[in-house]
């Protein structure tokens, strides 16, 4: 009977530790980030109590800048078994950027433009409302650096404090480059939506990743891709410009996971490569 105990003990121990090597889960713990995970055999997805989108065991979930504390991730397999998660959000502090003597109609815009920019807010809302239907994958391409410039201007999530007015927190990157510099997909995906002349955003582009993960690049003085179109990563969509908002040419790259905001510069740093090689092993075995 004792020897009975400890084979089953020893049984229950091995197949947990194997079983849980089926579970891959890249990224950082902080606000303004995102992580991608894969599990072998999925069957349900949670991040505290919303259900998660999954892709033959793809999944990805975001926190948006101001989150904070402690959440829980729970997977559910089709043996039965689950995984609990317990995330802890590491604190992050932000820039405060000052830009004074700027013109009166970059800080707040006139009364004449306020029902332009409404109509313009509701066309992208419309847009907005087509991501996270898809729930293939496409940021497993990975992610690179949109333009070709190191000439980084504003970071996210930096206070702006215009001619002392204080404004919404700077959601998305800026990159400076002189006027026509080719503007690449971040990563693979779908195009939502391409706005032109919009009070705000000039010239844009909405891309889809897949799973709500969503990229925008404002700004730009040429569009090179419609609605619909599928591109692929590092593929030119358009041209740097310095339309809309703007007070010289760059282009701004925002990320949004759904409606949560999200550091574009995190995702040049997400090791796609190692769980794309965890995946392959995985499905090579079976």
């Amino acid at each position: 009977m004792k020897y009975r105990f400890l084979i089953l003990i020893f049984i229950t121990i091995f197949t947990s530790k194997s079983f849980s090597q089926n579970f891959e889960l890249v990224g950082k713990m902080r606000p303004g980030e995102v992580l991608i995970g894969f599990a072998d055999s999925l069957k349900s997805v949670f991040l505290d109590n919303d259900s998660l989108e999954f892709n033959k065991g793809v999944f990805l979930f975001g926190f948006d800048r101001d989150d904070k504390g402690i959440h829980k991730l729970k997977l559910n397999f089709l043996n039965g078994k689950d995984i609990v998660k317990i995330l802890k959000l590491k604190n992050r502090k932000y820039k405060i950027q000052r830009i004074n003597k700027i013109k009166k109609k970059y800080v707040s815009p006139p009364k004449t433009a306020l029902n332009r920019i409404a109509k313009e807010r509701r066309k992208l809302r419309k847009a907005r409302k087509e991501i996270g239907k898809d729930k293939t994958p496409y940021f497993l391409s990975g992610f690179i650096k949109p333009v070709k410039s190191n000439r980084i201007t504003s970071v996210f999530g930096s206070q702006r404090i215009l001619n002392g007015i204080p404004k919404n927190p700077h959601n998305g990157l800026d990159i400076a480059a002189p006027l026509g510099t080719p503007v690449y997909a971040a990563a693979s995906g779908i195009v939502r939506f391409t706005g032109k002349n919009f009070y705000y955003n000039g010239n844009f582009i909405l891309l889809d990743h897949g799973q709500g993960l969503n990229s925008i690049y404002l700004h730009l003085s040429k569009i090179l891709v419609k609605t619909g179109n599928r591109v692929q990563k590092g593929q030119k969509i358009g041209e740097i410009g310095t339309t809309g908002r703007s007070t010289g040419p760059h282009l701004h790259w925002g990320v949004q996971w759904f409606s949560k905001r999200i550091d574009p510069e995190s995702l040049l740093h997400l090791n796609i490569s190692k769980l794309r090689a965890h995946i392959k092993t995985i499905y090579s075995n079976h």
